[in-house]
């Protein structure tokens, strides 16, 4: 049985992106999310068939890279499939293409089941991924992992988590963990240039009403690129990680 394909339009709106006009990662990140979650819903395996098992899908990490971010007003297609899955882990792919049919994005994700009371990763119930003709292996495909902070050489600014980052899986939507990151970097740095790609992986929940304190380095890559290093911490533990590059406008 070969992988579903799904496939749905998105319209840009002028609230899903910056003073550039163009979309913003996180609400890339978020119409991504979206195409998954119709994904499975047309396959009868969407979110309330999932918790009957007592479990819930948590992304573990995110490989992304960018030709060219999507503009407002523009209409971008959001394609998607699960590859592969095992015991613990599932595999899926996205692009997103324009009105002509070029690749403006290509992501990989890792997905995790995690039990629903006890916020622990659990086994995946069958039920909930073969319907989506993904093949069952031993190991999903490794993912490069990105590098760390230099604590030393870090700025960083501290971010409340609030009520309205809290999402219907009771815990912090999976786009404001990025929108913590860029919001630390200098806003002239953002306006002179755009995202090529990131790595982007979650290590562990943050709590609602918590101080999250956001990280980051910035280096300039041999090809005149530039890669700013994230970190998300809650207290002492390590919530998430990232690397972005970025080239000039």
């Amino acid at each position: 049985m070969e992988p579903t394909v799904f496939s749905e339009k998105h319209r840009v709106t002028y609230y899903e992106a910056d003073f550039t006009r163009r979309m913003t990662i996180a609400m890339m990140l978020d119409v991504i999310i979206l195409a998954s979650e119709d994904h499975s819903d047309e396959l009868g395996v969407g979110a309330e068939f999932v918790r009957q098992f007592g479990v819930t899908w948590v992304v573990i990490q995110y490989d992304v890279h960018i030709n060219r971010m999507p503009t407002v007003d523009e209409v971008i297609t959001i394609n998607t499939k699960s590859k592969s899955y095992n015991k613990y882990f599932a595999y899926r792919e996205f692009t997103i293409t324009d009105e002509k049919g070029n690749e403006l994005m290509n992501m990989t994700g890792l997905w995790a089941a995690m039990n629903y009371k006890e916020r622990k990763i659990a086994s995946i119930p069958k039920e909930t991924v073969e319907p989506f003709g993904a093949e069952k292996v031993n190991q999903v495909p490794k993912m490069p992992k990105p590098k760390k902070i230099d604590f030393d050489e870090a700025d960083k600014q501290t971010f409340t988590v609030r009520y309205t980052d809290i999402d219907s899986n009771q815990h912090v939507n999976n786009a404001h963990y990025m929108d913590w990151m860029v919001n630390v970097l200098p806003a002239e740095f953002l306006t002179n240039h755009t995202p090529t790609g990131f790595l982007l992986r979650y290590e562990n929940e943050v709590k609602y009403g918590s101080n999250v304190d956001s990280y980051y380095n910035m280096d300039k890559l041999e090809d005149g690129t530039i890669m700013t290093r994230h970190e998300i911490m809650s207290g002492d533990s390590h919530s998430a990680i990232a690397n972005i590059t970025w080239r000039e406008n």
